[in-house]
């Protein structure tokens, strides 16, 4: 056979909106190290003549690791615009039925018993910049008084408030005893081995692929009602100016 052997994979992607994210601290498994991981679900609108003209919706699942994990969970609000280049991954994915809407599904099994298994794809971003905050939640923190009217007007008191705000949110510190960090929700890592994340050791590299999440269903439950309140545990600090919490250093 001529021409080469190789192929060259290259994905990138401009003007998506995230739908929710899922978020797992760094840990250490088995004595080795393993980075903060963010599950985006994410939605895309591509022109074309369905919906009446307004184009055809998509939604795909990708994952960013280490700093700019933190990063993103603090950052990428309901509904924020983003643009990245990231790495395709093919692997072998449980099928899933489908139940309510947001929830995980039930697991298919074959004929033998055994999980029925499809080819999946998963995204991991390599470089990220943010674009605009959606207008629904923009409106939602107005409401609830994170930030104020004219936090976008040049020069008004309300865009130094909003400023300060921002600069407070990037203070955010981890803190395993809440259910979200920022605006993602929390998934602690399960199972043998797993430990806690030693500073001292090299992390390893990212997985090839990880755990598939129902994006659809995501898109679908973030959108049709408000972002719920946290109901913090009695032990936990209080939320400050920022609308996050910022749990003392070392926590």
């Amino acid at each position: 056979m001529s021409g080469s052997a190789r192929s060259l994979s290259m994905s990138m992607f401009s003007g998506l909106r995230a739908a929710s994210t899922n978020y797992t601290p760094a840990y250490s498994k088995n004595g080795v190290n393993v980075s903060s991981k963010l599950n985006i679900n994410a939605f895309m609108n591509i022109a074309s003549r369905a919906n009446g003209g307004e184009g055809r919706n998509e939604a795909l699942s990708l994952t960013v690791w280490g700093k700019l994990a933190d990063i993103c969970a603090i950052s990428m609000s309901p509904g924020k615009e983003f643009h990245c280049t990231a790495q395709l991954h093919v692997y072998e994915g449980r099928v899933f039925m489908p139940t309510v809407a947001g929830q995980p599904g039930t697991p298919v099994l074959g004929a033998d018993g055994q999980p029925l298994m499809t080819k999946k794809f998963s995204y991991t971003i390599q470089m990220l910049t943010f674009g605009e905050e959606s207008n629904k939640h923009i409106a939602n923190e107005i409401q609830a008084n994170v930030r104020r009217p004219g936090w976008n007007i040049a020069g008004h008191p309300d865009q130094l408030h909003w400023k300060e705000t921002l600069a407070l949110r990037q203070k955010t510190v981890f803190d395993p005893r809440l259910p979200t960090f920022g605006y993602a929700r929390v998934y602690m890592p399960q199972g043998a081995g797993i430990g806690a994340y030693m500073p001292n050791a090299a992390p390893v590299a990212a997985p090839v692929a990880g755990p598939a999440f129902d994006t659809t269903a995501a898109v679908a439950a973030t959108f049709a009602q408000p972002v719920p309140a946290i109901v913090l545990p009695a032990a936990a600090p209080a939320a400050n100016a920022s609308g996050f919490i910022v749990a003392p250093a070392g926590v």
